[in-house]
């Protein structure tokens, strides 16, 4: 039985639109992909088609790509998830037996802000076509996401009062981190410090050189669209005149995002210095949550004397945060990651069984307390530091606690009811033997 985690929460809401809103690439497909039983738990069946959209919503949280995988591969994957799906419902029936009360306001609240989010996504067109692909009514999609909002808030409140009934000591956060003083416990808080990799100042001067001349070929009448197609590095707006579309806060990067904001309708920036490289921006139209802008980027290319300052200013960091100043400080002192320097270098929290690729190498080695080796991404040089503060540790040894005594609660409850997984018998798979693409692509 696979650990149930805090994590887990948000992955128990969320299908029924996630799959009403990929109606149309669904409806491709075979139809008796989307109605096949994968399992049942006492009264309430699970959908193969619910199963293969978990599959990718999980998958693309790994960033891995199913067309990579091979039906052995996906098999396993998906048997994984369905296990997760099967304890879920298992923890929600457990909760509805232990009497435990939800605020019915608060589920009509949720639903309600769920469903202005799903139709400010499509027009009314396109979402009286999804209703009558998926053979549901407004009424029934409704009811079906109301009963998955309802479900998730039992599952947090049963969590939460696993979670609660454990009082965590000193005692028990010092067994925890001398446990995990030379490896990494199963998930576990890292911090950074970022130095980007800037290039020369005479690789500049030259690129701020050529966008002068853009700016003289602009005044002289030359179109913006022109000159993006004829000089623009960037792949994927240049053969478009430049052109990015509109795009809400958040999607680009700060720096390029405060400069398009702050022109006016049909107005070219000055240069704007990026981690990209140098940008001039058009801005045609400001919306009440949108810009609507084009480029034309100038690409300032780092050498490797460029990444070893990067280093060398990591390396001098790291030799500080051993001697004993506070990592924390470091960070908010030196790291040009806005977002995290502001947390004092606060990254993400990761799994160990599940660690990005770019990182693992670097820091699946280490123990709590230890600071990586720096090295040098596309985002720049970074250094990590796997923390190990008391909060943090306290957080983790309680979350330690509840998937053990979650998978006690589950494990005892499940002889109780009737739980039965299809997923191994042969006719389920027998569509997909002549499919070449994944039965994650295909649904």
């Amino acid at each position: 039985m696979n650990k149930l985690t805090l994590k887990k929460l948000a992955a128990v809401a969320g299908i029924a639109f996630a799959l009403f809103l990929t109606i149309p690439a669904a409806c491709d497909a075979k139809p008796e992909l989307l109605d096949r039983i994968v399992a049942v738990v006492d009264d309430e069946v699970i959908l193969w088609s619910e199963l293969t959209l978990r599959t990718q919503m999980d998958l693309q949280q790994q960033q891995r790509n199913p067309a990579y995988l091979n039906q052995i591969q996906l098999q396993g994957e998906m048997q994984r998830i369905l296990e997760d799906m099967v304890d879920e419902r298992v923890v929600v029936l457990k909760a509805l037996e232990d009497s435990i009360e939800i605020d019915n306001q608060q589920v009509e609240d949720m639903l309600a802000a769920e469903w202005r989010r799903v139709r400010d996504q499509v027009s009314k067109l396109e979402f009286a076509m999804m209703l009558e692909k998926s053979g549901m009514s407004e009424r029934q999609l409704r009811a079906t996401y109301r009963k998955q909002i309802r479900d998730r808030m039992l599952y947090d409140q049963m969590v939460q009062k696993v979670a609660y009934s454990h009082f965590i000591t000193r005692r028990d956060v010092d067994e925890f981190r001398a446990r995990y003083t030379e490896s990494l416990p199963s998930r576990f808080s890292v911090s950074q410090i970022n130095v980007r990799v800037t290039p020369d100042e005479s690789v500049r001067e030259v690129a701020l050189q050529q966008m002068t001349q853009i700016q003289n070929l602009l005044a002289q009448g030359e179109s913006f669209a022109d000159l993006a197609i004829a000089h623009s590095q960037d792949p994927g707006s240049a053969g478009s005149g430049g052109d990015l579309g509109c795009f809400s806060s958040g999607t680009m990067i700060p720096e390029f995002e405060r400069a398009a904001a702050e022109l006016r309708p049909g107005h070219v920036s000055e240069p704007v210095l990026t981690s990209f490289g140098y940008h001039l921006i058009q801005l045609h139209e400001k919306r009440e949550e949108e810009l609507c802008a084009s480029h034309i980027l100038l690409q300032l290319k780092a050498t490797g004397d460029d990444r070893e300052r990067a280093l060398s200013v990591l390396r001098d960091l790291r030799q500080r945060a051993m001697e004993g100043d506070d990592f924390a400080q470091l960070a908010r002192d030196h790291s040009e990651d806005p977002n995290s320097a502001r947390q004092g270098g606060l990254w993400q929290v990761l799994e160990r069984e599940n660690l990005p690729p770019i990182v693992q190498p670097y820091i699946r080695h280490l123990g709590l307390g230890d600071v990586s080796e720096p090295f040098v991404l596309e985002t720049g040089g970074h250094i990590l530091k796997i923390n190990d503060d008391y909060s943090t540790l306290e957080s983790l040894v309680r979350e330690e606690m509840v998937d053990v005594r979650m998978e006690e609660v589950i494990g005892e409850y499940r002889t109780l009811i009737h739980v039965e997984e299809r997923l191994e018998q042969e006719w389920l798979w027998d569509p997909l033997t002549a499919r070449t693409t994944s039965p994650v692509e295909g649904s």
